[in-house]
């Protein structure tokens, strides 16, 4: 235990240090605030038609919004771009209009991309609208020049911007068209029924806009002059003042599909056996009041999603983490967010049937997911070496948290319990947390856990019903922000019987440190802005004060034009044991990252590389070895969009491989109209190491490959057709086992077929 607490000593020191060297106010308390942006209300007889112009007496009476800062590459900067807001709204939806002036309108990178695809390569608008107002979660929709979309919520707790939420929302760009001016404009409809609002008339909406243009400089704008020391992107909302909520609260969404479906499996040295399906399924989403929402799937089918990105995983001890992509999961997914990733929705696997309710306010939201899952996927059995599993039998499965804000004081609660079929036992777990703004600048977040779990592994490796075990896990962080100056500090500790089925939860029986201080410079030389730093972590055994792994490392981070990002460390000392008593591994390596736009036609390149002595985990050996990988995004036609990538590492042993193992992947995007795609995916991953008799080691060799081609239509983010069909192989190149599919997919939203067809009788 000596170790642990000279550590944590030392971390606590540099912490004080960095609070007396900026000069941070701990005693602030005061919070961000920022000039309104004013709305107008439709006049009975008015309505919005989105078509760039703002030619509608609504947008001639809508007050112009033109205070805007930059934040990169120059945060406080007077921007050399013009931004102007108008807000309007009507019994239905929020009207935001963005004209984003643009002296040079010509260098208006305006490409076609797939929805979720608008980043700082393209040139965008982005709307936050936090209908609660809170400043704890906002809703953001984004729209590029050329019209394509993005959406979303961000976080404040954990400052996270997540795509994985689709909301209903419609956006029309069109070049500027008044005399002496360029650029163009942005007019969004954001349905009420898109956000999650309280039915409180008092309660103050806030909203934010953003703008990105990238030039020689990738310029960021904000209509708030947000701090480098604000904790969270959305920590300056500023009000929609003349605004009163909607009246008109409920709506029922019915969104039926039918995907059908013929599969082909070749086992190796099998029959081979084809089946087809024609598989109706149903997502329900009804919202009985703004505050409460309700989910429902039945018989959900995901063909559509796109395959998970191949990840080098042979040379790992751990769990790796999957992001979820399925639409049903995605409802209010920030609910699920808790200090900890407690709540780990890719744990179910195949559900038969999903019920979800949601329920947001000024004080409490929460949400409680209930989901009857087929299983087939994999339990992960968390150790203090390593991360095992089990097949997962089906299962019940009921996900629940709760949040309440107390000022700079948020409690939450979480409930978790999984029952497996057959009487194969159970895991709850029951957990508390909590965040608290010490200042503006300095936040505390806490979490513990307990779990009884009586489905443990038999003689055989499977789940099955046993004496229950109890754990917990206790979870604590500090993490401050300073005009120059960033700190973090986390402890944890996880009992050896402590599991979350529903979790991520990779290793257990152990306490931990994890501890970071940066400082940064801004206009440094060639560089926007300079940053140097240092992290630290040691893990130990709690049954033996064992080391288990420890780093350290320095590093300095830049950026500078062309969205050039580089990151420099060097580790010395990164130790692991990779079981109790084992001989330590010390790696020593130096890390390079870069990413930078080289080019309009390769909007992106980034790349890493560690080469120095890394760890073979198998052979229980530090080794000579070489650790990349390579990605970018390419636009060779402006309907084209290629993004190609390779990840290896190469281990040697006296001079001659012993370990390679490579993961690669090309997406390709073909956009054949605005909501028309074709999506071709293709994914090859290999594996091969040498016998070494002495070290007990065999010689392994494999390969995989996956195919996907994909047709999408998207009317909306309710009414979407998918014509696809895959392909894949598994094993020794002579002895692979092979499967194929080829489906049909739609989905249609009830309301927006009969708006059609009434549309098309009216016509």
């Amino acid at each position: 235990m000596v170790p642990m607490s000279r550590t944590l000593l030392r971390i606590c020191s540099l912490a004080c240090a960095s609070w007396l060297l900026a000069g941070a106010p701990l005693a602030q308390t005061q919070a961000l605030t920022s000039a309104p942006i004013t709305a107008v209300r439709l006049n009975s007889d008015e309505s919005i038609r989105l078509d760039g112009r703002l030619e509608e007496p609504a947008w001639q009476r809508a007050p112009v919004y033109r205070s805007f800062y930059e934040i990169d590459p120059v945060r406080g900067r007077t921007p050399d771009y013009e931004t102007r807001v108008q807000v309007v709204y009507g019994d239905r939806a929020l009207y935001v209009a963005v004209t984003a002036l643009d002296p040079r309108p010509e260098q208006i990178r305006r490409p076609l991309v797939r929805h979720d695809q608008v980043n700082r390569t393209q040139d965008f608008v982005v709307v936050y609208v936090d209908p609660v107002g809170s400043k704890k979660a906002a809703q953001f929709f984004r729209a590029n020049a050329a019209g394509s979309t993005a959406d979303g919520i961000h976080t404040a707790d954990n400052d996270n911007e997540s795509f994985a939420p689709d909301y209903d929302f419609d956006v029309v760009t069109a070049p500027l068209t008044r005399e002496g001016e360029g650029g163009w404009v942005a007019e969004f409809r954001i349905p009420f029924s898109s956000l999650r609002y309280t039915a409180d008339a008092k309660a103050q909406w806030r909203i934010q806009v953003g703008r990105r243009i990238p030039r020689e400089q990738f310029t960021l704008v904000l209509s708030v002059p947000l701090p480098r020391e604000a904790l969270s992107f959305i920590d300056a909302m500023q009000p929609l003042e003349g605004f009163a909520p909607p009246q008109d609260h409920a709506f029922l969404s019915v969104r039926p599909t039918l995907t059908v479906r013929r599969t082909e499996d070749e086992p190796a040295g099998g029959p081979t056996r084809t089946d087809g399906e024609a598989k109706p399924s149903l997502d329900v989403k009804w919202r009985l009041r703004p505050e409460l929402v309700v989910d429902a799937t039945l018989n959900p089918d995901f063909s559509q999603v796109e395959l998970d990105v191949p990840q080098l995983s042979r040379n790992t001890r751990f769990a790796l983490f999957l992001s979820e992509k399925r639409p049903f999961f995605l409802e209010s997914s920030d609910l699920l967010a808790s200090p900890t990733d407690a709540l780990y929705t890719r744990s179910v696997n195949d559900p038969r049937w999903g019920l979800r309710a949601s329920w947001r306010s000024d004080a409490v939201a929460g949400t409680a997911l209930l989901a009857k899952d087929k299983g087939g996927g994999l339990t992960l059995l968390p150790g203090t070496y390593g991360t095992s599993a089990a097949l997962q039998p089906g299962n019940a499965t009921l996900m629940s948290r709760v949040r309440s804000d107390f000022g700079a004081l948020s409690l939450g609660a979480i409930a978790i319990d999984r029952r497996y079929e057959d009487g194969r036992g159970e895991n709850a777990v029951v957990g508390a947390d909590s965040t608290w703004s010490l200042t503006p600048n300095w936040r505390v977040n806490s979490q513990w856990m307990g779990s009884r779990t009586t489905a443990l592994t038999d003689a055989n490796g499977e789940l099955d019903a046993a004496r229950a075990e109890t754990g917990s896990k206790l979870y604590a962080s500090l993490y401050g922000r300073t005009d120059r100056t960033e700190t973090g500090l986390t402890v944890q500790r996880t009992s050896a019987d402590f599991r979350n089925d529903a979790g991520f939860v990779a290793q257990s029986g152990v306490r931990k440190i994890d501890a970071n201080q940066n400082y940064e410079w801004q206009r440094v030389g060639p560089f926007n802005k300079v940053s140097v730093f240092v992290n630290a972590g040691r893990t130990e055994a709690l049954d033996s004060g064992e080391m288990v792994s420890q780093y350290w490392f320095p590093g300095v981070y830049m950026t500078a034009a062309r969205n050039t990002e580089i990151n420099i460390e060097y580790e010395p000392a990164t130790k692991q044991r990779v079981a109790p008593g084992a001989p330590v591994l010390t790696e020593r390596f130096g890390h390079i990252w870069a990413m930078t736009t080289p080019a309009r036609w390769m909007p992106l390149l980034e790349g890493s590389i560690d080469a120095g002595e890394l760890a073979d985990v198998t052979a229980n050996r530090v080794r000579p070895g070489l650790r990349w990988y390579v990605y970018t995004r390419l636009r060779p036609f402006a309907r084209l969009e290629l993004e190609p990538r390779v990840d290896q590492l190469v281990l040697r042993n006296d001079g001659e491989r012993t370990y390679t193992e490579t993961a690669a992947r090309l997406l390709s995007i073909v956009h054949l109209a605005p909501r028309q795609t074709l999506r071709l995916i293709l994914q090859y991953t290999s594996f091969d190491r040498k016998a070494e008799p002495a070290l007990n080691v065999l010689a392994d060799r494999s390969r995989s490959s996956a195919q996907s081609l994909t047709y999408a239509w998207r009317q909306s983010a309710g009414t979407v057709l998918y014509v696809g069909a895959s392909r894949g192989a598994v094993g020794l190149p002579l002895r692979q086992s092979r499967g194929s599919e080829v489906f049909v997919k739609f989905q249609a939203d009830v309301d927006e077929v009969r708006e059609a067809w009434r549309s098309r009788r009216a016509g």
